[in-house]
């Protein structure tokens, strides 16, 4: 294929997949030229991509050429752990799916966002509900169970940081007021679970747990969904603990995950 059909065909994600997928162990550092031979790109587009992809240390300059940049190793290691923790709560996130027959998901805190690494549909009007969650997707913590319940395992300096920003309102029963907020973490502290009704999305209720490294800090939520209009949440609340306090063993016994 000629490199003007490529640079026709190609959206920019795939263009960058492109570029960064012709580095390899055996030259980890390439010329610009070298990736626009190596991916059928005009020099100029791949110049332009090149540029971009150092501004945000994807990639990284080496000599005459660039090499692959630290945000992709980090970014790597976080797949891998995600995977990892994926793997070892499955299990306990079907037991809690057949439990219940409520979606299951299961959520880390990054930056000020909790993101979902692994979600199990519920069954019936469960599996029917709409919700904005998917695998990848962020929902900022103060707006949902699983945030809170991991904000709630945190030092008071880190829910600062987290509620000192902007608080949007994304459903109908979203908390924006500070106050209120620190006083439910509190609350969730003290009972060891976190609920949210319709605060993420309107007609969604969820209830959600921490799962805890052996010194106490929080590593993911895992959490309960159903429609509000047909389900009391609170009454899976103690379902919801008791799979976290099972993913709190498993996680301290695991190699994987003593060092994090």
């Amino acid at each position: 294929m000629r490199s003007d059909e490529r640079n026709e065909r190609k959206g920019m994600i795939a263009r960058v997949s492109d570029v960064m997928a012709a580095f390899n162990a055996d030259e980890p550092v390439l010329r610009v030229s070298e990736i626009a031979r190596r991916t059928g790109l005009a020099k100029s587009v791949t110049s332009r991509i090149v540029a971009d992809l150092l501004e945000v240390d994807f990639l990284e300059p080496a000599g005459k050429g660039v090499r692959v940049g630290i945000r992709m190793f980090e970014l790597g290691e976080l797949a891998q752990r995600s995977k990892e923790l994926r793997q070892l709560a499955l299990g306990a996130m079907a037991d809690l799916r057949q439990a219940t027959g409520l979606t299951v998901q299961l959520s880390v805190l990054k930056d000020t966002d909790q993101v979902y690494v692994e979600i199990l549909r519920g069954r019936g009007g469960a599996a029917q509900l709409e919700i904005k969650s998917r695998i990848g997707g962020r929902v900022p913590a103060y707006a949902t169970a699983g945030g809170k319940a991991v904000l709630a395992a945190l030092p008071d300096d880190e829910i600062e940081r987290v509620l000192s920003g902007p608080l949007e309102k994304l459903g109908p029963g979203t908390i924006t007021d500070p106050v209120t907020l620190r006083r439910q973490i509190a609350q969730i502290r003290n009972d060891g679970v976190a609920y949210e009704i319709e605060e993420s999305n309107p007609g969604v209720t969820c209830a959600a747990a921490a799962i805890l490294r052996a010194d106490r800090s929080p590593l993911a939520a895992i959490s309960v969904t159903g429609p509000s209009a047909e389900i009391n949440v609170k009454v899976f609340g103690i379902a919801v603990q008791t799979a976290a306090l099972g993913l709190n063993r498993r996680i301290r016994a695991s190699s994987a995950f003593s060092d994090l």
